[in-house]
């Protein structure tokens, strides 16, 4: 592998409109076989293996033990994304083939995903799926099975192929899996196919990516194009510029036009913040009063984000557009505020609309100065249950 040629002094240049910050690193040529965003934290990486096709996404820690009962497994195919917490300091966390850990999820070992179980006859892709902020702690998920928004999975549970567990849900016993999970269907599985099909396309073009310049996949950059869902390279743009920076601390990237100037964004902006148009695009993003650290913004395959002006996201928020009844567009109005660990997917909302602590809302409407509680899980616009844990 080549060696990247040494930093050279910082420099800020501004040309043709656009904003480049030069780190100065030379290319860099991808390790076979998977694809790890620098940002992200391989602890004891010696008892880390990955399979072929895998994608590991902005800020994701993947934390093995010392020992050779506490090792991090990473099947082929299978994507681990954006400020996920692999954690085999309590035993082995395993992942079968075509496994998608979602933004924010947490698995807490001993645990496998898509190792065992059955598949559906004559099924291209057998997936299995932890979603958003969702927990599988010491637990087994089954191959063709998913794990759904904010729901925990506790130690010893199996959740069978075939199963979801309902979002908000907290299974500590294998007796209360009947009653806490529905069937998966074939929606589900086509867009787990999907997922697989975009994040296989990541290890590739992102490690194409990363030999053309290594400093091309850190900060604020280029989404790598080259795919049929996203042909295109773009750049971030703030306050009007083009920006490029790969020493900011966050990672900023592709078509992300954001209405605040590089400045402001590096005062109101925490850490480990992934923006991230790569696959559905564009966002546009007004001002921003606050955002947390480990804030996710994503978007499915031809997907969109609008995003009003005085924003405020907390720690581990998640904004994730996917299909609406709005043109696919996911939005928010002005003054709009999203509590810790909550996540905002395939909805609208008005003004001045506040959604509290670990709440979840999804496919769903929100009117001017609509109001969420802490721990509410809002459903294709009504309230289906509660955050349990």
């Amino acid at each position: 592998m080549n060696r990247a040629a040494p930093r050279s002094i910082l420099a800020l240049v501004a040309l043709s409109g656009m904003l480049v910050v030069f780190g100065g690193a030379g290319a860099a040529e991808p390790e076979s076989g998977h694809f790890v965003d620098p940002t992200a934290r391989l602890i004891n990486a010696k008892r880390i293996h990955f399979g072929e096709l895998v994608y590991v996404a902005p800020f994701a820690t993947l934390k093995a033990g010392t020992d050779g009962g506490q090792r991090i497994v990473i099947g082929d195919g299978s994507d681990v994304q954006d400020n996920v917490l692999l954690d085999a300091t309590g035993g082995t966390v395993r992942t079968g083939r075509d496994v998608i850990i979602a933004h924010g999820a947490s698995v807490l070992g001993p645990a496998e995903i898509g190792v065992e179980g059955t598949c559906p006859e004559d099924a291209v892709i057998c997936a299995s799926f932890i979603s958003f902020n969702a927990q599988v702690d010491g637990a087994i998920i089954e191959k063709d099975a998913m794990v759904s928004g904010l729901s925990r999975v506790g130690p010893g549970v199996t959740i069978p192929s075939g199963l979801k567990t309902i979002a908000g849900r907290n299974i500590e016993s294998q007796a209360e899996v009947a009653a806490e999970t529905t069937p998966v269907t074939e929606a589900d599985r086509e867009f787990m196919s999907g997922v697989i099909h975009v994040n296989e396309a990541f290890e590739l073009s992102y490690a194409q990516l990363a030999e053309e310049k290594r400093s091309n996949v850190k900060g604020i950059n280029y989404d790598p194009g080259g795919n049929d869902f996203n042909p295109e390279r773009d750049l971030p743009v703030l306050a009007g510029t083009e920006t490029r920076d790969p020493r900011f601390r966050n990672r900023i990237i592709g078509a992300v036009s954001m209405v605040d100037t590089y400045r402001r964004l590096d005062r109101h902006l925490g850490r480990n913040i992934s923006l991230r148009a790569d696959e559905g695009e564009p966002f546009s993003i007004g001002s921003i009063l606050c955002m947390g650290n480990r804030t996710t913004f994503h978007a499915l395959e031809h997907t969109s984000l609008e995003l009003g002006d005085a924003g405020c996201y907390g720690f581990r928020s998640i904004v994730h557009g996917g299909p609406t009844d709005n043109d696919d567009i996911t939005t928010t109005g002005d003054g709009f505020t999203l509590g810790a660990y909550s996540v905002y997917f395939r909805s609208t909302a008005g003004n001045d609309v506040s959604i509290g602590y670990r709440s979840l809302v999804q496919n769903t409407n929100l009117p001017d100065g609509a109001v969420v509680p802490a721990r509410t899980v809002i459903v294709d616009g009504g309230v289906v249950g509660s955050v349990e844990w």
